[in-house]
């Protein structure tokens, strides 16, 4: 991914612009949703989706 795609936070973690892609609790799947989206997450290509947890960070 090219430096400008991507962004990075505080942390110093890499973020991936325009997918929300926060990981599923004990899982690989990421969310594939726009960032900031206000419904449960979704992994958009095996149709899974899990609530949203406290203090989520893409980077977990």
């Amino acid at each position: 991914m090219s430096t400008s795609a991507r962004s990075q936070n505080k942390e110093d973690w890499t973020v991936i612009p325009g997918l929300c892609f926060i990981r599923k609790p004990g899982d690989s799947l990421r969310c594939t949703l726009a960032p900031g989206h206000e419904r449960d997450h979704l992994h958009a290509y095996t149709h899974t989706s899990w609530p949203h947890r406290s203090g989520e960070q893409q980077a977990d």
